[in-house]
């Protein structure tokens, strides 16, 4: 299971969104009919097939662009799948392609050009709203553990963290309706973060940075949350 989905839990009502390392970018339903077979070829998952029948038309389409940025990402071909979302940028210069650069550029181990390509994302952003800050850092991070530098990621995580204080209610219902971690979850898997990052004594205070700001059932939890990290 992915980080983000383990971010996320579970709902019986819902399900998860994926990853931005497994892109979830979708392409669109009227696609030029020379592309149709590029398109099925990515539905069935074979994306090797995906990449030959759609790299002729990439000069011209954004549609190709997405389509082979998508495939070669799944195929974890991270250089080739940066070079796509780049040319998809050029020409939809949007921030859900700038977040994609960031990811693509964190697997290519390019962690300053990925903050780059971040912050490119929240200008952009900003100004359409066409994403969640919560989504898009989970996203980055989860690039950033996945290729083992998850210290890297723990600004981010922070403010996740401090959304919770912000929002007060932790109600896993609540929550998932804005597009916020259950807090459980979040707790869970913002640790490898936290103990890359900092010693014991630190990572306790880390947590207790949301003492006093959360509901009773979050403050409960998270007080049961900082008993047992001595022993984790």
């Amino acid at each position: 299971m992915s980080f983000f989905k383990k971010l996320f839990g579970k709902k019986d009502d819902a399900s998860a969104p994926p990853p931005s390392a497994e892109p979830a970018d979708s392409t669109p339903a009227d696609i030029a009919p020379e592309l149709a077979p590029a398109l099925q070829a990515l539905e069935n998952e074979e994306y090797e097939k995906v990449v030959v029948l759609a790299l002729p038309h990439v000069a011209d389409s954004a549609d190709a662009s997405r389509l082979c940025a998508l495939a070669c990402s799944r195929l974890g071909r991270w250089p080739e799948a940066f070079g796509h979302w780049l040319h998809l940028f050029e020409l939809e210069p949007g921030a859900h392609n700038a977040l994609q650069l960031a990811s693509a550029s964190v697997m290519c181990n390019e962690i300053e050009r990925g903050k780059a390509w971040l912050q490119k994302y929240q200008e952009l952003n900003e100004q359409k709203h066409e994403l969640s800050g919560v989504s898009a850092f989970i996203s980055f991070t989860s690039a950033l553990s996945q290729i083992g530098h998850p210290e890297e990621g723990l600004p981010y995580i922070a403010w996740i963290r401090d959304l919770y204080a912000a929002l007060h209610i932790t109600d896993d219902t609540f929550l998932y309706m804005r597009g916020v971690p259950f807090f459980s979850a979040f707790l869970e898997n913002s640790l490898p973060f936290v103990k890359a990052s900092m010693n014991l004594e630190s990572g306790i205070r880390w947590y207790r940075e949301l003492e006093g700001k959360l509901d009773e059932p979050g403050e409960a939890r998270l007080q049961e949350w900082i008993a047992q990290l001595p022993e984790m």
